[in-house]
């Protein structure tokens, strides 16, 4: 490991020794459910078992794994602070005979007294991957995890369907969105601020441009497309070398005529059992929109500019997630939207300067990178462009557009009358009465 990784190891574990993340992660009620649930509802899996918790913190999954009637459990974290914390937390529970602390790194332990039956841990980070917690998890997983070889019926398990790990499953979605008012405030709010310009402050304001992510919580009325499956992580099988890079590839047919700002990133986690053939009967943590909000919320990367799909339109993305060379806990994350289809919805459209406007529109939007260094809070501002790589039929329907037109825009031209119609339609379906 060379010298900047190892800075970049410690400063995320000093971050952790601190309680006040820790509280906050106490205070997430679904978070802490799910995990209380898929333990109590599983507790014939735990009976007597050997659990190692990868990365415990305040030692509440080791708390719980042992109520949950585990023999011992192995409650592993290298913040010294938190770790003293959880024995104390530990003591007064009176579990300190079932529930031994070590303050290490899990790649730190050459071994174990006893062989490792269970693995538990809370790893996930925006957009699932962030702070790369996982790479540890399954280090855990192959260096110290005991693959059972009891059979019942004189039927032997396979190897995968003796790994106990919790959670199992893991599965990032993305979805397009529609977000006016922190686009709006990032790019006017100075402008015109009691009065006052004050638009010097601008880059000193910590992403601004919006060109790295933006971890908030959105309303399901934001979401202008249902969530597309984008990756899938099976706990048992998922390899380091496999975290390195990913991509993926969706479409989004347009139900509607509506405005996207972006798109958003959630997951959800399962806690399959191997005595659960359905992964989807078992506990789910989720993080989406349409849920209980999590300390996770919602990570979302802005375009560069909106964009206006028309009804039956497919708007095809690219994404890809690389782990940073610069720091291996975080990761880019980049989105390339293609030419915009046109859908078999809008072959029949009479208006002939309405078809002008969408050609005008695709060509314009035909193809936007945007490369976000999401939630880097050392790195410099990411690129992101707008390219044009259609040829130049069509030239002479931009006669009268090269001057580029605010949005929205007052004028009576075609195109600026049908982003308003949107605008307005997005804000009346929108306003509380």
């Amino acid at each position: 490991m060379d010298s900047r990784q190892t800075t970049n190891d410690q400063q995320y574990f000093q971050s952790y020794d601190q309680f006040e993340i820790h509280e906050l992660m106490l205070r997430d009620r679904p978070r802490v459910s799910a995990y209380y649930d898929a333990m109590m509802n599983n507790k014939h899996l735990f009976e007597n078992k050997i659990v190692l918790d990868v990365g415990s913190g305040t030692g509440i999954l080791s708390m719980f794994a042992a109520k949950a009637g585990a023999k011992l459990v192995y409650a592993v974290d290298a913040c010294p602070n938190i770790c003293q914390l959880a024995e104390e937390l530990i003591q007064c529970n009176g579990l300190q005979d079932r529930v031994k602390v070590l303050n290490k790194r899990v790649e730190e332990i050459d071994k174990f007294e006893h062989k490792i039956d269970i693995i538990i841990s809370e790893w996930m980070g925006f957009y699932l991957f962030h702070e790369s917690m996982l790479e540890s998890v399954i280090y855990a997983r192959d260096h110290f995890l005991h693959i059972s070889s009891s059979s019942n019926d004189d039927k032997t398990p396979e190897p995968i369907e003796s790994i106990v790990m919790f959670p199992s499953h893991a599965y990032l979605y993305c979805a397009p969105f529609v977000d006016q008012h922190i686009r709006i405030e990032s790019n006017t709010m100075w402008n015109d601020y009691f009065g006052l310009n004050m638009s010097s402050l601008v880059p000193h304001i910590k992403n601004s441009d919006l060109r790295e992510c933006v971890i908030e919580t959105l309303e399901p009325s934001q979401l202008v497309h249902d969530a597309q499956l984008i990756q899938s992580i099976d706990l048992r099988t998922v390899r380091i070398d496999d975290l390195r890079s990913m991509r993926s590839f969706c479409e989004f047919e347009i139900d509607n005529t509506c405005i996207i700002s972006g798109f958003c990133f959630w997951f959800d986690c399962y806690f399959s059992s191997t005595n659960n053939s359905s992964i989807l009967r078992s506990v789910r943590l989720t993080t989406s929109p349409q849920s209980s909000k999590t300390h996770w919320k919602q990570t979302l990367v802005f375009l560069p500019e909106d964009i206006y799909p028309l009804k039956g339109d497919i708007v095809p993305v690219n994404i890809k997630l690389k782990q940073s060379s610069e720091n291996r806990r975080h990761y880019n994350l980049t989105i390339s939207l293609k030419k915009i289809r046109e859908g078999a919805n809008n072959t029949t459209e009479d208006d002939e300067n309405l078809l002008s406007v969408k050609k005008r529109r695709r060509r314009r939007s035909s193809t936007i990178s945007s490369d976000k260094r999401a939630m880097d809070t050392t790195n410099d501002s990411t690129s992101s462009e707008e390219e044009d790589d259609d040829d130049n039929d069509d030239d002479d329907d931009d006669e009268n557009d090269e001057d580029e037109h605010p949005i929205p825009c007052s004028c009576e031209r075609v195109k600026c009358k049908l982003i308003r119609t949107i605008m307005e339609k997005y804000d009346e379906e929108n306003t509380l009465e």
